[in-house]
């Protein structure tokens, strides 16, 4: 049994959901890894269903009974049983084309057929779920077989970003000048600039707030100075200072008086950020209360630049987070559409908003 799939377009990271799919699918396991994506060859999950949402409802992908076949279901029924070995046969060709592919978005010739008989009908899941891929593993550290969200990363493309910039990622900030001073600026001064303009005048940027209390708690859930945290590493980035994460933490640790004043060693420094990293990972949202759980709660799988796929289960959280930490940076977002960057007055201050975006290096 067949469906009328036909060929569709999508970008690098759309077709790369689709790709991890079927690689993971006709694997029967995917892999784990280290903080530098390379793979821990000892250890793996072994996969026993599959379920996607498509464009209408959800459709489950069982390998469980082992013989070489997936049995398709929807969700009332059974749709078709289908040999793993037709579908194998176009994964690396799928994977070839997705890399090798130009434009922003683009058909996959080779993808029509293995989407035909999986009975696939769209890319990838919606863009307002951090699962992108739900999974039932075979896990000896558990009794039960639950269903793990996990969120899909491609190499292939542009770097993804971790944090998309919104309004709701505003840190707000007032210049504090010795004599109450006005900074003098331009309009068409770039935000590093007036970053720089500011410090060189002997102001200094004192953390007011956030644009968002929804973000604001969040942030305070992973500890109650957290939000200030933050606003040092984006005082240090703006400046030039430095640009990983890892290269931020290590700034802000070298600040003694600020390190003293929330009483934290570097230690309790590079944990918070790593636990705040995975949380926005794996469910938080800036403009969304957050309840602390994640949403995608299995973990994430990366489609590495060499066609492998890798996982990192929460089982194997610290494996996950030292990935994170090492491997995303700060990133400067459209200051006109996301309204920072400039310096302005209100209640007879000065005051200025930097932006928080977090992308990946590669």
């Amino acid at each position: 049994m067949t469906n009328n799939t036909t060929a569709r377009k999508g970008n690098k990271g759309e077709w790369s959901e689709l790709y991890a799919f079927i690689k993971i699918l006709t694997d029967g396991k995917v892999f784990t890894a280290d903080k530098d994506l390379k793979i821990l060859e000892d250890h793996f999950h072994l996969v026993l269903k599959i379920i996607r949402q498509e464009a209408v409802g959800k459709k489950s992908y069982d390998i469980s009974k082992n013989d070489g076949n997936v049995i398709i279901s929807d969700e009332s029924s059974e749709i078709d049983v289908v040999d793993l070995n037709k579908i194998k046969g176009s994964v690396a060709q799928v994977f070839d084309q997705i890399k090798n592919s130009k434009g922003t978005t683009f058909e996959v010739a080779s993808a029509v057929s293995p989407m035909s008989d999986l009975h696939c009908t769209q890319l990838r899941a919606s863009s307002g779920k951090k699962a992108d891929l739900t999974v039932v593993l075979h896990d000896k550290k558990s009794p039960e077989f639950p269903e793990l969200g996990f969120s899909i990363k491609s190499m292939l493309g542009s770097p993804a970003t971790l944090l998309n910039a919104s309004g709701a990622t505003n840190f707000v900030y007032k210049i504090a000048t010795e004599n109450n001073n006005l900074v003098q600026s331009s309009d068409d001064m770039s935000v590093r600039d007036a970053t720089k303009l500011t410090y060189g005048v002997g102001a200094q940027l004192e953390f007011m707030g956030m644009d968002s209390d929804i973000f604001r708690r969040n942030l305070r859930k992973i500890d109650s100075i957290f939000p200030e945290i933050v606003s040092q590493m984006l005082r240090h980035y703006y400046m030039g200072e430095a640009t990983t994460v890892k290269n931020l933490a290590d700034k802000i640790a070298a600040d003694a008086e600020f390190m003293d004043r929330i009483d934290f060693t570097k230690e309790m420094l590079v944990m918070n950020i790593k636990r705040f990293l995975s949380s926005i990972a794996l469910g938080m949202m800036p403009s969304k209360d957050w309840d602390g759980y994640t949403e995608a709660h299995g973990g994430y799988v990366i489609v590495k630049e060499d066609g492998d796929v890798v996982c990192y289960h929460l089982y194997n959280r610290d494996k996950f987070e030292d990935y994170l930490f090492h491997n995303t940076k700060l990133d400067t977002p459209s200051t006109s559409r996301h309204g920072f960057g400039k310096i302005y007055e209100e209640d007879r201050e000065q005051r200025m908003k930097l932006n928080l975006q977090i992308r990946f290096l590669k």
